[in-house]
């Protein structure tokens, strides 16, 4: 079985991106697993905490004479594959030969990943910070909070904030991952699979090395338009919706100027290496 995980910035297209893989009748994509920041790194203290009873118990027992060894990095990596490997397969079918999952803080635990699975393709999708920022924004409005669309408010600079946060150390770390194992990443823009969906498509599967023709890219570009997924035209907003207006520089008019100078200034660089129009 190929194994591959997809990743990026929250509200930076992800979603859509799974569902892209998800569409290949060879490809199943789940979403969204957090294997290793819910399940590995709490599991690593409790292994922890094991090991330390079990070291107790040999110095005051058994004369340090042990019955059982620690659990080592080995025997733990083990465990952690099995249970990620069992939680993949569970939406798979005889048809699947490209097995993966799609969350996003992967950005932050591709080596963890590489050294579970060191084979593993990585997909990484790239958006326009300014646009990352408007959406958090009207999630966080739909989630709740609608101080988040108020220019001048706490909430509406602490939700630009963490959008530049993130943007900055999601990149970071895929491009240092990158440099150490450039083969097993491909890195697509936002902008880009929407002015063309079908190169992109063709493209992403080709990394993989799933099959792929034309009938099947032109149906799986269908399937998984934003007017096939909303049921809504893009740029017909819906604040309401997850899928909420599936367009390009929405930041142009729903930023505000302040916050739109304050993301280019502070990602501004790797905004140019990543071919972001300013």
């Amino acid at each position: 079985m190929n194994i591959f995980f997809a990743c990026g910035v929250p509200k930076s297209g992800t979603t859509w991106l799974q569902r892209i893989f998800d569409a290949h009748p060879e490809v199943c994509c789940s979403g969204e697993g957090h294997f290793i920041s819910r399940f590995s790194v709490p599991m690593s203290k409790v292994v922890n905490a094991y090991n330390r009873g079990l070291a107790l118990e040999t110095e005051q027992v058994y004369e340090r004479r042990p019955y059982y060894a620690d659990i080592d990095q080995a025997e733990f990596d083990d465990m952690v594959r099995a249970f990620v490997l069992k939680r993949l397969g569970a939406r798979a079918d005889a048809q699947t030969r490209w097995i993966g999952d799609k969350t996003p803080n992967y950005t932050h635990y591709l080596p963890q990943l590489h050294r579970l699975f060191p084979a593993a393709k990585i997909i990484h999708i790239v958006r326009d910070p300014r646009d990352v920022a408007v959406s958090r924004m009207a999630h966080s409005q739909r989630a709740g909070v609608p101080e988040a669309l108020t220019p001048g408010s706490e909430q509406h600079r602490l939700t630009v904030e963490s959008a530049v946060k993130l943007w900055l150390e999601a990149v970071a770390m895929v491009d240092a991952f990158a440099r150490d194992h450039p083969t097993l990443v491909h890195e697509l823009r936002y902008r880009d699979l929407h002015a063309d969906p079908l190169g992109e498509t063709e493209r992403l599967f080709r990394f993989l090395g799933a099959p792929v023709n034309p009938v099947l890219i032109q149906r799986i570009v269908g399937a998984t338009s934003f007017e096939a997924m909303a049921g809504r035209k893009p740029g017909e907003e819906d604040l309401s919706s997850f899928l909420r207006k599936g367009v390009v520089g929405d930041w142009k008019t729903r930023l505000d100027a302040e916050s739109a100078r304050r993301i280019s200034e502070s990602c501004g660089e790797l905004m140019r290496q990543k071919q972001v129009p300013a």
